[in-house]
């Protein structure tokens, strides 16, 4: 058969609809069949630490409610660095997932010189996972027995105390440099390789403060080996409910927790983005609940839209942070 132009065209335009539509279809067809398959979920760091067991807890929950296995890949090395790359190299699917958090994802990104991925637009932040506060707490024989007698203590004798953290560069690090900044302090760090040979110095005497993850002393200030002076939360913890926030103290702008998150590579179907924050939102509130706020942590399940929007909030913080302090990775 042979088409003139008028019907040549008509014939293109039908096929170009049709076309569409069954792009649109098989779209759908796809969203509707996910997942299909075992997924892979990256932890960023090492087994055995608080990133890992936060992520097999959320990769339990979702093997059951999506009908596929979640299996976690423990991908460790440069604060999260590794694994969050190959994750954002990965294909967005749904079957490569990764969970983000404040280093990998916001602090790496003003203390690293050399990212070789950007922690915003290459991936696709899903939802929140799980939020805690550091807190700062001082050996029982130091002489401030309140955030502000530490306060007054620093600043009449600058450059005289020491601090320690879980290392150059972690949250505990940067939430103490973010109070030092918006209270004038010099109190010098001393950076250690993780939060328990920072607290073994404080415990025994070596150090007088620590800032360190909220739930990591509480057997210590029951037992009264430590005194805590604040937690770095916008609200008090419900496992000190009688110890005052620095924003309390008069410093609003000093808020600072250590959070997890669900992300993918960039690019992720909206359709599967919806599945993921909806599953992840209801495992977080509901079975996975009682067992984050047992650790003093909020839970998340906030949406993508939203999660992206922290993110990105918190990477524009901690470069100010790190740039003010002269920070850079070990």
């Amino acid at each position: 058969m042979i088409l003139n132009s008028h019907n040549r065209r008509k014939f293109f335009s039908i096929s170009a609809t049709l076309l569409a539509a069954a792009c649109g279809f098989s779209e759908i067809a796809l969203a509707q069949a996910y997942p299909s398959k075992q997924i892979t979920f990256v932890v960023p760091f090492p087994p055995g630490g608080t990133s890992d067991a936060m992520g097999r807890l959320v990769a339990q929950e979702l093997s059951k409610t999506l009908g596929q296995s979640v299996i976690v890949e423990n991908r460790g090395g440069a604060n999260g660095n590794i694994g969050a790359a190959a994750a954002a190299r990965s294909k967005p699917d749904g079957y490569t997932l990764v969970l983000s958090g404040i280093g990998s994802h916001a602090i790496n990104a003003g203390t690293y010189k050399n990212m070789s991925f950007d922690p915003v637009t290459d991936f696709t932040h899903i939802t929140s996972i799980a939020s805690g506060p550091n807190a700062i707490a001082v050996h029982p024989d130091f002489l401030a027995r309140t955030l502000q007698e530490l306060i007054d203590l620093a600043r009449k004798e600058p450059g005289k105390h020491n601090y320690a953290s879980s290392g150059t560069g972690s949250s505990s690090n940067m939430a103490m440099e973010l109070f030092k900044q918006k209270a004038g302090l010099k109190i010098d760090h001393i950076s250690y390789r993780g939060g328990a040979p920072a607290m073994t110095d404080v415990l025994g005497g070596q150090v007088p403060i620590l800032i360190t993850n909220a739930d990591a002393i509480l057997p210590h200030v029951k037992s009264g080996k430590l005194r805590i002076l604040a937690v770095t939360g916008s609200e008090r913890n419900v496992l000190y409910p009688d110890t005052p926030t620095i924003a309390e103290a008069g410093y609003p702008d000093v808020v600072a927790v250590s959070w997890t998150g669900l992300s993918a590579p960039a690019g992720l179907p909206s359709d599967i983005v919806k599945r993921l924050q909806e599953e992840t939102a209801k495992a977080v509130k509901g079975p996975v609940r009682q067992r984050l706020e047992a650790l003093g942590l909020t839970p998340g399940g906030v949406s993508s839209q939203d999660f992206t929007k922290f993110v990105s909030g918190e990477v524009a913080k901690w470069k100010a942070v790190a740039q003010s302090a002269g920070i850079t990775a070990e």
